[in-house]
Order: C-alpha cells, then structure tokens, then sequence
C-alpha cells in the first residue's frame, strides 16, 4: 500500500506508533486467529469504558443504528409478497447477515471501505446478492462433482437488510435498506442463451413483483458494456416491451461500468408522475472466479423493497 492511498488519520498513527511495521504487523503478519483475538481485546476495553450514557449518545449520532423510515408492518407485507411473486422459480433462502471477509472486495470488486467490517473476520452483508452467490457456487460445486459439464441452472432468493458504509444523498437513500435479491448461476451452453434465458426471467420476476406492490407501470433500461449482445438486447426489448412496460437501449450509461462487464439492466417505477429507480441487476463473473471455470455464467439482480414500500401509499398504518 502506497503512502498516497493511506487515510490521513493512518498517516499519523503510523508516523507516531512505529511506522509501517505497525501496518505490516497488523496486515499481513499477524494470523486471522491472533487478529481477531487482539481486536476483540481492543473492542472489549474500549466498551469497558463506555457508560449507558455514551450508549445512547452514540444511538443518536451513529446513521448505521437509526430505524428505518418506512413502517415495519408495510415492510413485512411487501416482503412476503415479493418472495410469493419470484417463486417457485426463484429458491427462497434465508441467509446471514454475515459474509466472510473480503466477499465484496474480492468477489464482487467493491472497495472495502463501503461495506461495514467486523472483528472476527467477516463482513455485513452489503447486497443480497452476494451472499446469495456464494451459495449458488457451492450448489454448482456439486452439480459438477456429479457431472462436470452440468448446465443445471441454480436459482435462488433471497430478502436481506443489508447496510452500506458510503453515504447517499436523496430523500429514499439510507444506510441500511431491505432488498430483494435474485441470482441464476448455471453454464454457458452457447448462443448467449444463459444471458438472454436468465436476464428475461429476473426481469419478468422484478416486474410481477412491482405490479403485485401497486407499481405496473415501469421503464427497463438495457446497456451492453461490451457491445457483444446486441441480439439478447434486441430480443429482450421485444420480450419485455408491454402497454405498461417501457423498455429501451441505453447505451449510454456509465453507472456500473466495471461492476457488470457486458449485460445490465435498470428497473424504474413510474409513480405519481415520477421515474423511481427500485432496481438494478446483470451478467457478472463471479462464479467464475468462485468456480475456476471460464463456463460458469452468474446473473444478478437486486429490487428495492425499501423505496416501493415508501411509494406504497394506503391508510392502513399511521
């Protein structure tokens, strides 16, 4: 690591507690079980000395520990009926709130700094997704013990509350959120038809959820970051167009870029007379990567349960 890429405050500790020896100590020379047994030490003293006053002054500063804005009730209604509305296509599981570390950073490419560490080598889940990964891969694992060129699709679910470290500006962005997470993880069999089957299936599982929660009328983005599935766009616009569904190119779009190599999607709402995005989703190589196989195909998709329940108006809840 390059002093140009450390945070300020590490600077100074470095400069005034030993240097990089520290770092390097800490970082790499140390093992995960010496680690994790300093940083709980660390943790343990330090909450030693707070008092039930500190407790709740950090309760009301801390954004992470806030409660949601949306009512729990509503919440949990939409819950059910968007895992009712993507099965049984889609194997509802529920999975931990956990990850193990560096799931984001080294499966998924997301800086580490945005998702939310712990001390004992794990992380806060930051997208259902990527729990929901690394699940298919050890079902694809299997499938491939029994026959290794199995095209077996594995779909799954999932609703998680998930907690992202970046801040976010706009009246529906919070720290934490409840999103539903789709993935399809199978093997490329040629033609793009994985690319084309899969993205047509979360797509259609997105929108009947959408529809179910009050929201028919809706707009999907398409882009092809690499120019290569001018046909599975082609033919998604065809599949999906609908007198309430919009659906068009956006060649354009810059968002994601090197999150999704070729294939993605946005999913937006139409509600009093505004264009809500609720969702996002595409082609990945994650289990690729996972798996060690250039074959394997992932799909992923995620919808924000979150802004349709504060879209949701009726008189049921105060």
């Amino acid at each position: 690591m390059s002093e140009q890429s450390l945070h300020p405050s590490v600077e100074r500790i470095l400069r005034e507690h030993g240097g990089h020896d520290l770092l390097a100590v800490l970082g790499q020379d140390l093992s995960g079980a010496d680690l994790t047994a300093l940083l709980l030490e660390v943790t343990r003293r330090r909450a030693a000395a707070l008092s039930p006053a500190d407790v709740l002054a950090a309760y009301e500063r801390d954004r992470f520990v806030h409660p949601a804005a949306v009512d729990a009730r509503r919440l949990l209604e939409i819950e059910l009926v968007a895992l009712a509305a993507v099965t049984p296509r889609f194997l509802p599981v529920a999975t931990s709130p956990l990850v193990p570390l560096g799931t984001h950073s080294v499966v998924a490419g997301v800086h580490q700094n945005r998702v939310v560490t712990t001390v004992r080598r794990s992380e806060v889940t930051a997208d259902p997704t990527t729990s929901l990964a690394l699940e298919a891969a050890v079902r694809r694992r299997r499938l491939l013990a029994i026959d290794r060129r199995s095209s077996a699709i594995v779909h799954l679910a999932s609703v998680d509350r998930v907690v992202r470290a970046q801040r976010f500006d706009g009246p529906r962005s919070f720290p934490h959120f409840t999103l539903l997470g789709l993935v399809s993880a199978g093997r490329d069999t040629g033609n793009q038809a994985f690319e084309l089957a899969t993205m047509q299936e979360h797509l259609q599982a997105l929108v009947r959820v959408t529809e179910r929660l009050g929201c028919p009328h809706v707009r999907i983005e398409l882009t092809d970051f690499d120019g290569r599935h001018g046909g599975v766009l082609e033919a998604l616009m065809t599949s999906m167009a609908g007198d309430s569904r919009q659906v068009s190119a956006r060649p354009d779009r810059t968002a994601a870029r090197g999150y999704y190599p070729n294939l993605c999607f946005k999913l937006n709402v139409v509600s009093g007379g505004e264009n809500v995005e609720v969702g996002d989703g595409g082609i990945v190589t994650w289990t690729q990567s996972l798996l060690g196989s250039a074959k394997e195909r992932l799909m992923t998709s995620g919808l924000s349960l979150e802004r349709l329940a504060l879209l949701r108006s009726d008189d049921r809840y105060p």
